[in-house]
């Protein structure tokens, strides 16, 4: 356990306590309140996001937070209004909610839950320091909470996608893309992993056979350029398939002297290679790479920063 696990336990007691002696029903309603509100806003925020741009023509990323917090108010009171209007009004739920008041601790506790589970989920969706992310991924009641979420991360960061691009699981670039992200911290002190590399070339090779496609070779030169190209990232600082010299991984072949009529590369940061592997494969772009039949050689570097996570570069060719 670390840190985080006792913010989090330290969090689910005080709502839990601070339930104590309320109305049971008026917890019960309001986790329930919480819920609709935080997926319905996830469900219905594009429909808001397409009036806002339509009608004020406000930035794409700015009519989706507008579209988002706005469907939550809007469900919010919504049911404020049908509660206090029918729900309160039944006289059998006065004399239950008062008898049932020392059980209010119960909704109070699963509030709680889930508060932290949407805290959680902003760690895993901004840019923060890669400290404060590690340090999820570590903990022990953190890490379960956020694997059980993550499904949200995806539609959770579509909404902010345009004030963050990293993500505690996640983090890559559309292939042949100019985009740069400035990972807003540098590193000398990692390691490239071999057993890794070959780990992510048999998953790539996997996902190829079971589709009747021929599996990739496996290509020394490739991978010392791609090694090289996950390294100066990690040095300077950037996430990117061109270099702040403008080199792209058809320039670092040819320096390297390496033959190919074809070219390609994928690009992933993350924790685990589990993780790295999953984002490319449901990424549309890089699965196109991954299972062309333009490549017939693959090579990958992988620098491990430990707890700064995996830079992963795999680079195809004919």
């Amino acid at each position: 356990m670390n840190w985080i696990d006792l913010g989090i336990i330290l969090t689910v007691v005080f709502f839990t306590f601070e339930g104590f002696g309320r109305d049971f029903f008026a917890e019960i309603l309001d986790l329930l309140a919480f819920t609709i509100a935080f997926l319905g806003s996830l469900r219905f925020y594009n429909y808001a996001a397409k009036l806002s741009t339509t009608m004020f023509q406000l930035p794409h990323a700015l009519a989706n937070i507008i579209g988002f917090v706005g469907i939550w108010f809007a469900i919010e009171a919504v049911l404020f209004v049908l509660i206090r209007l029918g729900f309160w009004r039944l006289k059998w739920v006065n004399r239950a909610s008062s008898r049932l008041a020392p059980f209010s601790m119960i909704p109070a506790f699963f509030r709680g839950l889930v508060f932290v589970s949407l805290i959680l989920l902003i760690i895993g969706t901004f840019p923060l320091n890669p400290g404060l992310k590690i340090a999820v991924k570590n903990s022990v009641i953190g890490s379960r909470i956020l694997a059980q979420v993550e499904e949200f991360e995806g539609p959770f960061k579509s909404v902010f996608g345009g004030i963050s691009n990293n993500s505690l699981a996640f983090l890559t670039i559309k292939p042949k893309s100019d985009e740069t992200i400035n990972l807003g911290f540098t590193l000398k002190n990692y390691l490239p992993d071999e057993k890794q590399e070959a780990d992510m070339i048999a998953l790539v090779n996997k996902e190829r056979v079971s589709r009747g496609l021929a599996a990739l070779q496996f290509d020394p030169a490739l991978r010392e350029i791609a090694r090289s190209h996950s390294a100066d990232m990690f040095q300077r600082g950037y996430f990117a398939h061109h270099s702040p010299e403008g080199k792209s991984v058809a320039d670092r072949a040819e320096v390297a002297k390496i033959d190919f009529l074809v070219i390609g590369e994928n690009l992933a940061y993350a924790p685990s290679l589990s993780l790295a592997h999953q984002g490319l494969m449901n990424s549309e772009g890089h699965r196109a790479n991954i299972l062309s039949t333009d490549y017939a050689k693959i090579g990958i570097g992988i620098m491990d920063g430990q707890e700064y996570g995996l830079m992963i570069t795999q680079i195809f060719s004919n």
